[in-house]
């Protein structure tokens, strides 16, 4: 999988570097996770836990913090063998599957339409100490679906709820959603029922605007008569909306901008 760039520490953002001296505890709030961090004499110690609900918007940093861990943590993970002088980071990535999602409320493109729409996606952490990545996990875990016709034609995905909103301003802010940009142009001579659109995030960059809202580069799906394949081209940048973004993670799938996915409705129940 390609490396992420070094990431510079902004106080204002989860990601990035943030120096633990040994003895020291971290804390990150990411929407609903709570993250602690441990630098003890010869091992780093880490607790996850989700006390909060997936659409959360919390936001703090704590490092170092006077607290230890919670006192009823569970679930401890250790990490012994790094560098005494390592400095932890905290990197973004997308879903290793991918996404599909299900707006609440279905509708339909007329044919020979066109809509764009912003879906959001929720963000993976990788820890780093040093250049390592010891550990990935998703800010709150998604539930599995089949995208496909039937059971042996498909694929494997992460499902997600979405209000399919159309308008960039009624999308609310949360710092552990990447939103994408989608415009759906329906070229078949019938309408297209949206009922649930299949999103290949592992191909897709992060961005981090100069507000730290996470974004992909806006992604465009024609679809042609009468089927659920889609012809699939990835901008090469942030999205003009992203002001001042920068690119802070690479897709974790190679391939190109063009490729021909299954992209709606087609879903084996």
């Amino acid at each position: 999988m390609p490396q992420n760039p070094t990431m510079s520490t902004d106080d204002a953002a989860w990601w990035g570097r943030r120096a633990l001296a040994s003895g020291q505890h971290g804390r990150w709030s990411i929407g609903p996770l709570d993250l602690w961090l441990l630098h003890g004499e010869q091992e780093w110690q880490m607790v996850l836990e989700r006390p909060r609900d997936p659409a959360d918007a919390t936001l703090a940093i704590d490092v170092p913090c006077a607290d230890g861990f919670p006192a009823d943590a569970n679930d401890l993970l250790r990490f012994a063998g790094s560098p005494a002088d390592s400095v932890p980071e905290l990197r973004v990535a997308l879903a290793d599957r991918p996404m599909v999602s299900r707006p609440q409320n279905p509708f339909y493109v007329p044919a020979h339409g066109q809509v764009t729409l912003y879906l959001s996606s929720p963000a993976w952490v990788q820890l780093h100490l040093g250049e390592a990545m010891v550990q990935e996990f998703p800010v709150y875990t998604p539930s599995d679906t089949w995208f496909g016709p039937n059971t042996v034609n498909g694929e494997l995905c992460y499902a997600t709820r979405t209000q399919a909103r159309l308008d960039l301003a009624d999308v609310p802010v949360r710092p552990h959603r990447v939103i994408t940009p989608l415009t759906i142009e329906n070229k078949a001579s019938d309408a297209l029922f949206l009922e649930r659109v299949n999103l290949p995030v592992p191909r897709l960059p992060v961005f981090a605007d100069e507000h730290h809202r996470l974004w992909t580069p806006a992604v465009r799906m024609e679809r042609e008569e009468d089927r659920d394949m889609a012809d699939m081209k990835i901008d090469s940048g942030p999205p003009g909306v992203a002001g001042g973004a920068r690119r802070i993670a690479e897709p974790r799938q190679a391939g190109g901008r063009h490729l021909m996915v299954r992209a709606f409705t087609a879903l084996f129940q």
